[in-house]
């Protein structure tokens, strides 16, 4: 078994802007990491240095190795217009980021200071949010693939930007006949507790040691459907591949529920969201391509949608899926008033967030 199938790099910031969501990835994931640059400290608060204290969550990765090759490709589809989403634009605004000064080459960093930005003596470059924002972005997505890692965010645009850049600007906000896949979408809900930030980081600690093989079915039964489900040009196998699915995570995930007896949990929340290319008619048989609407699968809250199309996939489906899982972990509680907005359709929210990203 593959172990980095459990580990996943955090984007798009060095510390973790959300303790709650913190908390719930590391119920997940065997190993959690993060972009910090060589000699930098994140100011992390107690607990989360009490979380990170067996060097298996927040554990860094120097983006030095990287940085130059990253360069070259942002700088060539920027100053080629290849991306065509308003998102990336790059026009700035009076808004700045810090960046720091490691985490970019150095043809980049001079591309940013002539764009306006600034270099501070302690090696932090002060560069418009927008710009930076979508850099980092991209960095985190070149290294997750160079180490076949998951993204995962705390950051709903951020995951719309990472999957626009998995696709290549072949990705559309809207659906039309001459579109042959979609970005289909699989939505599980009501696995974090409710109490999360409750729970001593000692005790969630405790939890991954003890029910490591309750909370590895869990992921890997959420993983496997979005490979099996991958470009499939045949609707009869697709429901019958979602009715595996439906099965074997509702199972992996009632155990995995029980599993958590140990820290005395009383109530779910949370939404875990995967993506995977799919062919459009037969997307179009399950559920109408015209609407965001989930399509309920199961009472547990498993739930399929899709997000976008695509006019053409480059490359191999099953290539896009091992080079990127497009895993997205949240709370519910965080993004709720967002889903209310959608009659509590999260799938919706999502994408709103493509149709902005493209479009707005």
């Amino acid at each position: 078994m593959n172990n980095q199938e459990f580990s996943a790099l955090y984007y798009p910031t060095i510390e973790f802007t959300d303790p709650q969501w913190l908390w719930s990835a590391s119920l997940f994931w065997d190993r959690i990491y993060r972009i910090v640059p060589k000699g930098y400290a994140p100011a992390d608060s107690r607990n989360v240095v009490e979380l990170c204290d067996n060097g298996e969550i927040g554990v860094q990765i120097n983006p030095d190795n990287y940085s130059a090759a990253v360069a070259d490709e942002f700088l060539n589809k920027v100053r080629e217009h290849h991306w065509h989403a308003a998102a990336l634009s790059m026009n700035y605004n009076e808004e700045y980021d810090r960046l720091h000064s490691d985490k970019v080459d150095v043809r980049l960093r001079q591309m940013i200071i002539s764009k306006g930005g600034k270099e501070s003596k302690d090696k932090w470059l002060h560069v418009p949010n927008g710009f930076a924002s979508h850099y980092m972005i991209y960095l985190a997505s070149h290294i997750a693939n160079k180490n076949k890692l998951n993204l995962i965010t705390d950051v709903s645009p951020a995951w719309t930007a990472t999957t626009y850049y998995t696709f290549d600007d072949d990705l559309k906000s809207y659906f039309i006949d001459e579109l042959p896949n979609v970005l289909a979408s699989i939505i599980v809900r009501e696995f974090v507790p409710t109490n999360l930030l409750d729970i001593r980081p000692k005790d969630i600690l405790a939890f991954r040691e003890k029910r490591r093989d309750e909370r590895r079915r869990f992921v890997q039964a959420v993983r496997n459907a979005a490979p099996n489900l991958s470009n499939c040009k045949d609707p009869v196998v697709v429901k019958g591949i979602l009715e595996d699915v439906k099965k074997d995570i509702t199972s992996s995930l009632d155990e995995y529920k029980r599993s958590m007896d140990i820290l005395k949990v009383k109530n779910w929340t949370g939404l875990k969201t995967i993506s995977f290319p799919a062919a459009a008619p037969v997307m179009n048989m399950i559920m109408p391509l015209g609407t965001t609407q989930l399509a309920i699968l199961s009472t547990t809250g498993l739930a399929l949608g899709v997000l976008a199309g695509i006019a053409a996939l480059k490359g191999d489906a099953q290539k896009l899926i091992n080079e990127c899982e497009f895993s997205y972990l949240i709370s519910m509680r965080k993004e709720w008033k967002k889903c209310s907005l959608h009659g509590g359709d999260y799938n919706a929210v999502l994408n709103d967030h493509i149709e902005e990203f493209i479009n707005d």
